[in-house]
């Protein structure tokens, strides 16, 4: 089956690539547009061939980075009712994404052997997360063991898977930190540096056009860091989406209105601003400012949401252990919800304190309370909250004995919460200068040699090329390092979501947009 695939797809991808290349040795156009056709057709031959396996690699390591809070949720129901069986099922349950529907699956195939379907699904992810096979062995273990080593074993079992975890990914931020220098040098400094010699390329004999330009850096160049992107991405192990927005929230509802807004004023703007800026400035204007305004204003609502979202899981640690606190002093579940609500500030505090309201004049249980209709946790982008209010459902049900489980597990979402932090530190520097190169170095540094540029002659006082043709080809290439850059940045520190890699590779086209003609400007005055 995988044999008559893969043929297929290089068929699809010889077809495709041959179709191209004979278009592009036929084509009556100018060469440059022939060849363009070619290096196209190369590409789209590749991404036939590779493009699915990459897009399941990417799936692969999104899935796995909800193995530490699924093996949370196991320990937190086996610290309920030490069953894997039954554990393993909450899990499954009050998990989301592909990881939680295979928990379910391996469950629903291991019914009447405890400890069989969550070792079952261990076993499956092992070759990619091994630190999971062995979480799994020691939860099984700690179901037997006395009570004082059950505590110790089920700490060690996500203790296990963490640290597994963490050590997956800093091995990867520590390989991928050499080849993304390599990309940034290559792909960005030493490109947009050469800008400033080429027009003398005529006296060194260097047969260089407009149309050779434009084909190397506002294609094969940008086809060139597009290709060591995805060759960085597919090496992730492990990846740490936020939990998806679902089209249908309530604050989106009125983001198609605002994005044709933003798209109408970034137009009317940049067609102002182009009457002060040269005439090769109003094409990038008119590109850039449109789309950056649009993209920004499309996906800024969810990255809103997903902001209001760590804020709320960063208090759920100490809402928890407070919660748990109140039952094991038997106090009502309702009395002790309110309680949290009252004690603890900021968006948990609210969210606790709207519960409780709800309970108190809806007469509904706690589930229904935060996740029901119109509940202060029913449309949060955070699987890690809803996990908490199952496991704070479960532990009401079993009264003091679930409180008490509550005190001691409220620390494993500090655990969970300090792995996210540390993953982002990891990444840090190299996303940090990414970013901030799509957004103002790039168009800073090509601005100043497209500058140079206008002033170097050959050695018979001519140019290689025409400057305004130089400056629209390069300003080009950085649009799409406004793109591409922003992209790799947010797939290195979050995995490829959409929301977050459209609103920052949108502001940072809109900010390039101007930076980089409003240096050529500036610096061609001052040179």
């Amino acid at each position: 089956m995988t044999d008559s695939r893969e043929s297929g797809d290089w068929l699809a991808a010889g077809v495709g690539g041959t179709a191209l290349l004979l278009t592009a040795v036929a084509s009556p156009l100018a060469p440059y547009v022939a060849a363009g056709l070619g290096v196209t057709g190369l590409a789209g031959a590749l991404a036939v061939r590779y493009g699915p396996r990459l897009r399941e690699v990417a799936r692969r390591s999104r899935s796995l980075g909800a193995a530490p809070d699924l093996v949370a949720l196991v320990v937190l129901g086996l610290r309920v009712s030490p069953a894997v069986e039954s554990a393993s099922a909450f899990a499954a349950d009050a998990g989301r994404g592909r990881l939680a529907d295979s928990l379910a699956a391996h469950v629903r195939a291991a019914r009447g052997e405890p400890a069989a379907g969550f070792a079952a699904f261990a076993d499956t992810w092992s070759d990619h997360l091994p630190s999971l096979r062995r979480a799994a062995a020691l939860a099984a273990a700690g179901v037997d063991a006395p009570d004082g080593d059950r505590e110790r074993l089920l700490d060690r079992a996500l203790a296990a898977v963490v640290d597994g975890t963490r050590e997956r990914t800093s091995e990867y931020a520590d390989a991928v930190r050499g080849p993304t220098t390599a990309v940034y040098a290559f792909g960005v400094v030493l490109p947009l540096a050469l800008v400033g010699v080429v027009p003398a390329a005529a006296s060194a004999g260097v047969p260089l056009t407009v149309g050779a330009f434009v084909l190397g850096y506002d294609l094969v160049l940008p086809l060139g860091v597009v290709g060591a992107a995805i060759w960085l991405l597919a090496r992730r192990p492990v990846a740490f989406p936020p939990a998806p927005v679902p089209d249908d929230h309530p604050e989106l509802a009125g983001r198609t209105r605002a994005t044709a807004l933003a798209a109408v004023g970034g137009l009317a703007a940049a067609v102002v601003a182009s009457l002060l800026l040269p005439g090769w400035a109003t094409p990038l204007l008119l590109a850039g400012w449109p789309m950056g305004f649009a993209l920004a204003a499309w996906f800024r609502p969810a990255c809103e949401l997903r902001e209001r979202a760590r804020d709320l899981e960063a208090g759920f640690a100490d809402a928890l252990s407070l919660l748990g606190h109140r039952l094991r002093e038997r106090q009502a579940v309702e009395a002790a919800v309110a309680d949290v609500g009252d004690t603890l500030d900021g968006p948990t505090g609210a969210a606790f304190a709207d519960a409780a309201r709800r309970m108190r004049q809806l007469r509904v249980g706690v589930e229904a309370a935060f996740l029901g209709d119109h509940g202060p946790l029913a449309r949060t982008a955070s699987e890690r909250a809803r996990a908490a209010v199952a496991l704070s459902v479960r532990a009401a049900e079993s009264g003091a004995a679930g409180g008490r489980v509550l005190v001691d597990v409220a620390g494993l979402f500090d655990d969970l919460t300090a792995l996210d932090r540390e993953v982002r530190r990891e990444f840090a520097a190299t996303t940090r200068t990414l970013r901030h190169t799509a957004l103002v170095y790039a168009p800073l540094v090509a601005g100043v040699t497209v500058a140079l540029a206008g002033r170097v002659r050959g050695l018979d006082g001519a140019s290689a090329l025409p400057q305004s043709a130089l400056a629209l080809a390069v300003g080009g290439y950085v649009l799409w390092l406004a793109v591409l850059l922003p992209t790799l940045a947010v797939a290195l520190e979050r995995g490829l979501d959409r929301a977050l890699v459209g609103y920052h590779a949108g502001v940072a086209v809109a900010c390039a947009a101007v930076v980089y003609p409003v240096t050529a400007v500036a610096a061609g005055t001052l040179l």
